[in-house]
């Protein structure tokens, strides 16, 4: 079903579906359900800035693109998403803005401990035991620290590179891995050990 929004004297079109399958927000809100919202030429009229909510219309289209979050048009759209409740959004240009965690911190995802390697505009890219991983600035992520018994890529002296291992101690910020095989038992500092 197309849906016919004016914002600010400015017409667009959208589906419905564009504006319900992004949860539960104004829009949402507006077409599903009756309301007081004024309809005039059969367009539901939202008395906001049109140039910013084409932001708004781009990110419910599935857009990964915002504007240079130094830019006012970012100012702009942070309010508009504050106005229609797109919570997603709000926590998407806060990161972007103020990102919480920072390269080289230790996080809890899922249940699983990661290293930050490097902060993006759609979240944090991180690494596991090797591997490399996306994680969307959406998701529930904790500080975290390394325990006894977990799993590690520590420096290994004599490799001259990050192998697997687990941590055996903790004395202050140095660490006793054990390697696998012959590798044996290696003190490291903190700052030679990721997840």
């Amino acid at each position: 079903m197309i849906v016919k929004l004016n914002i600010g004297g400015r017409v667009f079109l959208t589906t419905q579906s564009t504006l319900t399958d992004s949860g539960n927000n104004m829009l949402s809100a507006l077409i599903q359900h009756s309301n007081p919202a004024q309809l005039i030429d059969g367009h539901y009229f939202i008395d906001r800035d049109p140039e910013t909510f084409r932001w708004i219309l781009s990110y419910l289209r599935g857009s990964k693109v915002l504007p240079h979050k130094d830019s006012n048009e970012m100012a702009l759209l942070r309010e508009e998403a504050e106005y229609f409740a797109l919570d997603e959004l709000i926590n998407r240009i806060q990161h972007v803005i103020y990102p919480i965690f920072s390269k080289g911190e230790l996080v809890l995802i899922r249940g699983n401990k990661f290293t930050i390697i490097d902060v993006c505009e759609s979240g944090y890219k991180v690494t596991r035991l090797g591997k490399r991983f996306q994680i969307n600035s959406s998701e529930n992520v904790e500080r975290c620290i390394i325990e006894m018994g977990d799993m590690v890529m520590a420096y290994h002296k004599a490799k001259h590179r990050r192998i697997p291992g687990v941590c055996m101690g903790i004395d202050g910020k140095k660490y006793v891995i054990q390697f696998q095989g012959e590798e044996g038992q290696q003190e490291c500092l903190q700052s030679g050990i990721r997840f």
